[in-house]
């Protein structure tokens, strides 16, 4: 059933999205892609297919009403599995572009789960707490954020707020995504 919603072609994700190859048969980057009901078999495995969890796999843009954090779990788990973060022509690097899906997820789980982290020999200088100006740390809060917002949990607007405007001054997030990350945060807030 989530399958078939998210068969339009104008919301598929053909960046980090299944993809049909050669020989007719789904594939999500490196890994073999089947249904089985709602559910999704990767590479064997099987995740039980939620309406958010479908969402994230799929379609360019998410709602962020639709997923909550064990679905973004998942969704982390299958994107370093399957290589989805990886560019095909150079492993090395980021399978990037610019839409809201490599803002808000992609980027973060390469950087902290894929790319190799970078030796930083002042370490003792920085200390080792959050930092609110590293936009690592701070698409991080913003995800555990979002998805404790969608869990239901209030108060937690302020600071939502305080991470896009941070991650867009510092040019991680584009206008557009912080403009619809703003819409999606108005369109909770009961007048």
């Amino acid at each position: 059933m989530y399958f078939k919603k998210s068969t339009n072609k104008k919301q598929w994700d053909e960046s980090f999205g299944p993809k049909v190859d050669d020989n007719e048969n789904l594939r999500l980057c490196d890994a073999e892609f089947k249904t089985d009901g709602n559910d999704m078999i990767i590479n064997g495995k099987r995740y039980r297919g939620t309406e958010g969890l479908w969402e994230l796999v799929t379609m360019k843009k998410t709602k962020t009403i639709a997923y909550d954090g064990e679905d973004i779990k998942k969704y982390k788990e299958i994107t370093v599995e399957t290589g989805a973060t990886r560019n095909r022509k150079n492993p090395q690097k980021p399978a990037s572009n610019k839409g809201q899906k490599w803002e808000i997820f992609i980027r973060p789980i390469w950087e902290k789960h894929v790319k190799a982290p970078k030796r930083n020999v002042n370490r003792k200088k920085q200390g080792l707490g959050f930092r609110p100006s590293d936009p690592n740390a701070l698409c991080e809060r913003l995800e555990l954020l979002m998805a404790s917002k969608q869990a239901g949990n209030t108060g937690l607007r302020n600071e939502i707020v305080s991470i896009c405007d941070e991650l867009l001054r510092q040019k991680i997030l584009s206008r557009d995504t912080h403009k619809n990350l703003m819409l999606t945060l108005n369109e909770d807030v009961n007048y």
